[in-house]
């Protein structure tokens, strides 16, 4: 077979998460099959020069509102689009039009294919297809490197360590406004109720996480913020904390919930995303309703409490992720959306 066109893959023009999951589909398409492959950051200039190739834009920021006008007719068009609300009133402006220029949407849960139908756009286009992990590079930890990095990273050892890492304030500063679709307001509501209770200190990663830092000193909750510019760097995050906790009203992933899956962390989650796809309550998580401050809060300390409980649904998370390995969603990606076209 003649290959003619190659995959360029469209990502932010700033680091953002995202951007990695570019980085993954690329290198296993170029490994799995030997097909032409590369990342290209935004750029209005540069995208108006291709012609006949396979554009894959990465996040729904890298094609609207304005950016599609650039794109050539003869390319191939493929978009990625996460998440939204009813609220992202010009990206749904535009999202019936836009829709007919696209050859693929691409989503990552059926929440968001549902939604993207809702909104306009032509349900025969739509692809889902989940985030994918290395899980060569997350894995579950054992006590004693647990014990290890923990007193690394200052965190106490007979604490609680709860682990939240996003971005969850509104801009690229401190993020001192709350980014409600990802919770941050209910997340500290449960963190305040667990502390009653229990010795809780909270992990943070991740950029603008001012509002949740100033909630948590305020109620005089230890915690400890890092904020790194190599993602990865995540890896030893998980193996530190002993539950992750999202408290998301919308999500495309989020990718925490298949990290702490590999890395043999709890998860207690929101029905948002791909939560809502692969995570069954009490079999691989504990799962709530969106805005369910007491459920949430009840979950955390079924898994503090029931050894026997976190115990299995860790196991159950360990098997579930081996779906999600990059090899195999780079496969579907492969097979599902570019295969036809190239």
């Amino acid at each position: 077979m003649i290959l003619r066109k190659k995959i360029i893959y469209i990502i932010e023009p700033i680091n953002w998460v995202t951007n990695l999951e570019g980085k993954y589909i690329t290198e296993n398409i170029k490994n799995l099959y030997n097909i032409p492959a590369t990342l290209l950051r935004m750029s209005r200039r540069r995208i108006s020069r291709i012609e006949e190739q396979i554009l894959h834009f990465g996040s729904r920021n890298t094609y609207l509102p304005a950016n599609y006008v650039y794109v050539n007719k003869n390319n191939t068009v493929v978009l990625t689009w996460y998440h939204g609300t009813d609220q992202d009133l010009e990206y749904i402006r535009l999202l019936p039009g836009v829709s007919k220029k696209l050859d693929i949407i691409h989503t990552s849960c059926s929440i968001t294919r549902e939604q993207l139908i809702k909104w306009g756009a032509e349900e025969k286009k739509i692809k889902v297809i989940p985030i994918g992990i290395d899980t060569g590079l997350f894995k579950k930890t054992g006590d004693l490197e647990k014990r290890h990095i923990r007193k690394k990273l200052g965190i106490p050892d007979n604490s609680i360590c709860v682990g939240s890492f996003q971005k969850d304030g509104n801009g690229w500063g401190e993020g001192n406004t709350p980014k409600l679709v990802k919770g941050p307001d209910i997340f500290c509501e449960v963190i305040q109720r667990l502390k009653t209770k229990y010795p809780v200190f909270v992990l943070l990663t991740g950029p603008a996480r001012g509002y949740v830092k100033k909630r948590l000193s305020s109620k005089n909750i230890a915690f400890r913020h890092f904020y790194f510019r190599n993602y990865l760097n995540i890896v030893n995050f998980y193996k530190a904390i002993d539950l992750y906790i999202i408290t998301s009203r919308a999500e495309g992933g989020p990718k925490a919930l298949i990290e702490s899956f590999a890395s043999g962390v709890p998860v207690v989650s929101t029905d948002v995303g791909m939560v809502h796809d692969i995570a069954k309550h009490g079999h691989n998580a504990l799962v709530s309703k969106i805005d369910d401050l007491e459920d949430l809060v009840y979950n955390c300390e079924k898994v503090i409490e029931d050894s026997s409980l976190k115990n299995k649904i860790i196991s159950r998370g360990l098997e579930t992720v081996k779906d999600y390995d990059w090899k195999l969603i780079a496969e579907r990606y492969y097979k599902e959306i570019y295969f036809k076209y190239l």
